[in-house]
């Protein structure tokens, strides 16, 4: 797993890119290597790890929803857990929709093969970031370049499982346990700098119902948790699923490639 967190994402972007950030869902989700330790990595962890991977690897699309639950610190210095709820839509190999919502958001996300576009329902407006190619390929380019992170990315990538255990040193099952009534084993990894849990749904289609990451080098270890339901694999997803048609009255902006934008300002400055 990557180590982006939520938490800096929105802060980190360059002045230029202020206007793109309005649109940029900046609290996804965390968001591609073997584990560095393989050995360390319980071997049944390992298995169920990989049952996921494969099964969300195989569906060629599928929906889901989320709900969000994130710490955060507001300007008071209290930390209160902010929530959202994310309706994904997925087309392998080169189609995703995320719809994001929160009490004071409500922002909207395709990438149709050939742009990402970010729309910001609140205040109508919406910018389109020039990629194309994979899913894979989309969100590597759009991090990179724009610093959009994907709304929970490791479950969207063509190699879950491999890229789950980027950067892991250790791995366990905990065993079998119940998920908002569903039967689930929960597995438990570490990272140098933080820890994760996944909790899959046993029998016939083990896919993710629970994920929380604890951020180990943050104050107070905050946590970032996502609770799974409605998971579709029968619904087909037509084309128009994936084309971003503006509504009446919404403005376009431009998003600037991240590297660009700091070479513009470096000029400014001499």
């Amino acid at each position: 797993m990557n180590n982006r967190t939520p938490f800096s994402i929105a802060v980190c972007l360059p002045p230029g890119l202020v206007a793109a950030a309005a649109l940029c869902v900046a609290t996804f989700a965390p968001p591609t290597l073997a584990a560095e330790n393989p050995s360390a990595v319980d071997r049944h962890a390992d298995e169920w790890l990989k049952r996921m991977g494969d099964y969300l690897r195989e569906a060629k699309f599928f929906s889901v929803k989320a709900e969000v639950w994130q710490d955060i610190q507001i300007s008071s210095g209290q930390r209160i857990q902010a929530d959202r709820t994310i309706d994904l839509q997925v087309r392998r190999p080169d189609r995703l929709r995320a719809e994001i919502r929160s009490p004071r958001r409500n922002r909207e996300l395709v990438y149709d093969g050939e742009g990402i576009t970010l729309f910001n329902r609140a205040e109508n407006l919406y910018g389109t970031a020039r990629v194309s190619g994979s899913l894979d390929e989309a969100m590597d380019a759009a991090s990179e370049r724009f610093g959009i992170p994907m709304p929970l990315e490791d479950f969207l990538r063509s190699d879950p499982h491999k890229d789950l255990l980027r950067k892991v040193t250790s791995g366990a099952d905990i065993g079998a346990v119940e998920v908002m009534g569903v039967s689930c084993e929960h597995l438990i990894f570490s990272q140098d700098d933080i820890d994760w849990q996944v909790w899959i749904e046993t029998g016939a289609r083990p896919v993710p119902r629970k994920f929380l990451i604890t951020y180990k080098d943050e104050p107070d270890s905050p946590q970032f948790t996502a609770i799974f339901s409605k998971w579709d694999f029968a619904t087909k997803l037509p084309d128009f699923v994936f084309k971003f048609e503006p509504p009446a009255g919404a403005s376009k902006i431009k998003v600037q490639e991240m590297k660009a934008d700091l070479q513009s300002h470096q000029k400014e400055a001499k």
